[in-house]
């Protein structure tokens, strides 16, 4: 029988901790709307950072930028790749 390795409970973030990952999300946001305006911008590194940055301090954002047609869905796979928890673990043999 394998023990379960226990989780400790996250801290809760402090305001000043909040306020930052809200202006950095902001920015992240805004410059990857410049860039579905500008040609050879990027858009969907920008806004993959402010879903990681949302995702901690305001999650009930997140959803609209995930339903856009074309970055939407680059986001997703991103998010549920495996170093950010995504996928399917497999069980050690041993």
């Amino acid at each position: 029988m394998t023990a379960t390795p226990v989780r400790k409970p996250r801290r809760d973030l402090t305001r000043t901790e909040r306020r930052l990952l809200d202006g950095l999300g902001g920015l992240l946001f805004a410059t990857g709307g410049v860039g579905l305006v500008v040609p050879y911008m990027p858009t969907t590194v920008f806004w993959i950072g402010a879903v990681l940055c949302f995702l901690k301090t305001r999650p009930h954002a997140v959803r609209p930028m995930l339903r856009v047609p074309i970055v939407g869905p680059a986001i997703i796979w991103f998010l549920r790749w495996r170093p950010f928890g995504g996928g399917r673990k497999r069980k050690r043999r041993g």
